[in-house]
């Protein structure tokens, strides 16, 4: 990665981290989950090929 390539992707954190400041867990979740969909739009979905989360039931 160049020194630009660096200097964007920390920007586009910092914006990122200022729009879901404040927000719940929920909101943050829905936003990511906007996002990801905004994002298989645009590539068609061929390019997203991210793991997810199984969640297990709690024992007790």
């Amino acid at each position: 990665m160049t020194t630009k390539s660096l200097e964007d992707v920390w920007r586009w954190k910092e914006e990122i981290a200022k729009e879901i400041d404040g927000m719940s867990s929920q909101e943050r979740i829905a936003y990511f989950r906007q996002a990801e969909r905004r994002l298989v739009e645009k590539t068609g979905g061929g390019k997203l090929n991210l793991r997810r989360l199984v969640r297990t039931p709690r024992q007790r």
